[in-house]
Order: C-alpha cells, then sequence, then structure tokens
C-alpha cells in the first residue's frame, strides 16, 4: 500500500510535535515537518505531498502568503491558534480549519475527510471538482459563496471581474488569471482576454462568438482553436 505523504508546516516545534504524534496512529503515514514556508517550499519541489498541514503566523512568510503562491497545491489543512483567518482559509479552498490546541477527535474527523479525498483520486493538484464544490469570493467587505456548477461566465474588469450565473452576478477584485486557476479546467476555459466561460453552459458557436444563456462572448484568435477542440470533443 503506498505511504500517505503529509507535510507539516509550523515554527512551534511542539505544535508539530502533537500532529506528529496524532498521524503515527494511523497506519502507512509519511511525515515530513519544517519550521517555516522556505522550507517548505523546497520539500515541495523534491517531492510531491497529498496533505499539508499549513500554520498561519510564521515569520518572514505567513502561511495564507505561502498558499497564495502555490498554483496547485495539495489539499491544504489549516491549523493556527487564531481563528479570524477561517474566511481567508476557505477562499484559498483549505479542506479544514483546525483551531489549537487540537483535540485529536477533530483532528481525526479533518484528517479522514483527506484520507477519503485521496482514496477518490480527487486532489485539488489534479484541478478536478465535483459539480457541488464552491469558491468564496469576496464582494465588497464579504465574502460570497458560489457553487462552481451554477457559474455560467466570468468577465474582466481591469482589476476586478464579474462572476455571472443563472441568477445574478457578483463583482469581486481579483485577476480573470487568477480566478480561472482556481477553476476545473475540464469545465472551464478562456476564450479571451476578458471572457472565462464554463464549457457545458454552451448554446452555440456562431463565427467568433459563444451563445451562453442568451449572451454572446467573442471568441479571439488566439483561443479559437483549443476553444473549438475541447467544445466539439
Amino acid at each position: 500500500m503506498k505511504n500517505f505523504k503529509c507535510l507539516i508546516v509550523d515554527d512551534e516545534p511542539l505544535a508539530i510535535d502533537v500532529l506528529e504524534n496524532y498521524l503515527q496512529r494511523f497506519e502507512n503515514i509519511e511525515i515530513r515537518r519544517c519550521e517555516n514556508a522556505l522550507d517548505a517550499f523546497r520539500f515541495l519541489k523534491e517531492e510531491k505531498f497529498d496533505l499539508i498541514f499549513l500554520d498561519i503566523e510564521m515569520p518572514l512568510l505567513t502561511g495564507l502568503d505561502f498558499l497564495g503562491t502555490l498554483k496547485n497545491p495539495p489539499p491544504v489543512i489549516i491549523t493556527t491558534a487564531y481563528r479570524d483567518y477561517a474566511v481567508e482559509g476557505f477562499e484559498f479552498e483549505a479542506l479544514d480549519y483546525l483551531v489549537k490546541p487540537i483535540s485529536f477527535p477533530r483532528f481525526v474527523k479533518a484528517f479522514e475527510r483527506a484520507l477519503k479525498i485521496n482514496k477518490g483520486g480527487d486532489h485539488q493538484h489534479d484541478n478536478q471538482r465535483e459539480d457541488n464544490e464552491y469558491l468564496f469570493l469576496k464582494v465588497d467587505r464579504k465574502f460570497v459563496k458560489i457553487l462552481i456548477s451554477e457559474i455560467l461566465y466570468i468577465e474582466s474588469l481591469k482589476d476586478y471581474v464579474r462572476v455571472t450565473t443563472k441568477s445574478t452576478s457578483f463583482i469581486s477584485y481579483q485577476s480573470l488569471t487568477s480566478i480561472t486557476e482556481k477553476l476545473p479546467s475540464d469545465k472551464f476555459i478562456r476564450i479571451h482576454r476578458s471572457f472565462t466561460i464554463s464549457i457545458d453552459k454552451v448554446n452555440s458557436i456562431e463565427g467568433n462568438c459563444i451563445q451562453i444563456d442568451g449572451k454572446l462572448l467573442p471568441i479571439s484568435r488566439e483561443h479559437r482553436q483549443e476553444v473549438l477542440r475541447k467544445i466539439q470533443k
């Protein structure tokens, strides 16, 4: 049986010891530990991990800043003494959010979820998500949960994006590139410098335009071949 590889990133050795002790109660678990995000970069470059336990408040680079630099990270469970970062953690699609001191029953609940995802082959780094999964978008001063399956298309508005669903739309401060990278690549595609669409929401293609829910969206010459390949397969 293949070992389940975990990386623990925390600047408190005692906190790492607690997680390591919990993990050692399971079979076939391989553990790497480091006390800062820079060492974590090195580990991730050299090895492939199934799960990261990530602290937030660390010197040099916080856990969330570190997570924001990773393009396709493995599943992440945040471990922190602070409750204030929960929304930001889930915005980064963290698998769970554990507040220290972490009890063993609460740890088991989070870890068994990670094992289940691994067994099903549904890793975040594979960029494949089920239809009932979601994104948190920062809209004005709050975070709004949006089901990925309800997104029709996304439009770039310079430093913002407009995410359009069947029933409404939301404007969020981020780039079209950054939000597109968070979406499953088999279900969404960039069709223009200003638009990313949901492939299965396409009603028709006419000339250099795609129609979704009555809206005509342009296909750029740069993206046309890939768009046609994905939609017609």
